[in-house]
């Protein structure tokens, strides 16, 4: 992990550069809620794992493959899905300036935040960490925050392409995506080959988010997904019992967009059955960026607290209190930050991003609005 993020809709009439705009639609909330919860269990089962509290090795390695599969490539698409929107309502300048307030800023105040609590720790922890380590932050990004950083690459790659020609950048960088995501080579430096892995989803939402299509279609394509990649997974697999690196890639691709359908499907149905339900993984989805930040800090801080000072071992009490703790206490400080100063804590204030845009009064015709978690 799309990043990082409240409260404006999206405009869902064609622009004035000729590209239909996503509409705002509530499933895009709860789909967002649904994964950073697996986000969150994914990184409270590895720090468990990690630190030698006994869980059991199958469930875990199963349920690990299947979550990190389509978890943070489902953030992506849903970054890229908002877009040619962004790009046509803010213009190229603003949008600069509000992926470097929304995504660049959170990445480098909390990989500093996180990875200076990290540092002063070490002499307690299994892994020791360098203060070269955390200020390499610039082409080596720290733990979950290889997102942030990756979502910023990208979306400096969508402007360049479609800054001028949106109608031809968005299929070009699709094309792109493809291309770089077969010819990622081991031998590349980390943060280069996430760039070129996690490309083509941006490029896919992008893609898709230029449509305009309504939740009727969509759903129709997540079912027709989730069947057509369950189909082509099993015939990948069966043709290719060893697969080459090639193989790899292309089966990791429909493994990807498989779980992505599967998400934004149940996503719709959710959200088309107003409730309890809906309303929460909606009000986690809106809150994704502040969970997404904060959550390694509060589910390690409560495995500390159990296991060093309260001696309890059990798997399931870490997973749980975890989960639920590293999901709500974020989610409950952004909820208490709102239209406050320590929003700062995770993106800066719209006077900001305007001085970062070179706004001045007259200078452009629409004001700036604030944008959501992740749509970035």
């Amino acid at each position: 992990m799309t990043p990082a993020p409240g409260p404006s809709a999206v405009a869902s009439a064609p622009s004035a550069i000729g590209l239909g705009t996503a509409a705002r639609s509530g499933w895009i909330d709860v789909a967002k809620g649904l994964g950073i919860l697996l986000v969150v269990y994914g990184h409270v089962a590895r720090g468990l794992a990690n630190s030698g509290i006994a869980i059991d090795p199958g469930w875990f390695a199963t349920l690990d493959a299947l979550i990190y599969a389509f978890h943070m490539p489902l953030f992506f698409l849903l970054s890229g899905w908002f877009f040619p929107s962004s790009l046509a309502r803010r213009g190229p300048r603003d949008y600069l300036a509000t992926r470097v307030a929304t995504v660049l800023w959170p990445y480098v105040l909390w990989s500093l935040l996180q990875g200076g609590i990290e540092l002063a720790m070490s002499r307690w922890t299994r892994h020791p960490l360098a203060a070269g380590e955390v200020l390499a932050l610039a082409w080596a990004p720290r733990a979950q925050f290889w997102f942030l950083h990756a979502l910023f690459l990208i979306s400096l790659i969508a402007l360049a392409l479609c800054a001028r020609r949106p109608r031809a950048g968005v299929p070009a960088l699709l094309a792109i995506g493809l291309v770089t995501h077969f010819l990622q080579q081991g031998a590349w430096p980390t943060a280069l080959s996430t760039v070129a892995s996690m490309l083509v989803y941006f490029a896919a939402g992008a893609w898709l988010g230029a449509r305009g299509w309504g939740d009727g279609v969509l759903r129709r394509l997540a079912l027709a997904g989730v069947l057509g990649g369950a189909v082509a997974l099993g015939l990948v697999l069966t043709l290719a019992p060893s697969p080459p690196g090639d193989w790899v890639r292309l089966s990791g691709l429909i493994a990807a967009g498989l779980g992505i359908a599967a998400t934004c499907g149940l996503a719709l149905v959710i959200a088309a059955r107003p409730g309890g339900l809906a309303r929460g993984l909606a009000s986690l989805g809106r809150a994704s960026m502040a969970i997404f930040l904060a959550h390694i800090l509060v589910a390690s801080g409560v495995r500390i607290l159990l296991a060093k000072g309260l001696h309890l071992g059990s798997p399931s009490l870490h997973l749980l209190l975890g989960v639920v703790a590293g999901t709500l206490l974020p989610w409950w400080l952004w909820q208490r930050v709102q239209g406050r100063a320590g929003m700062v804590l995770f993106e800066l204030p719209p006077a900001w991003r305007r001085r970062l845009a070179g706004e001045r009064a007259g200078l452009h015709g629409r004001p700036m609005s604030a944008p959501r978690p992740f749509d970035r």
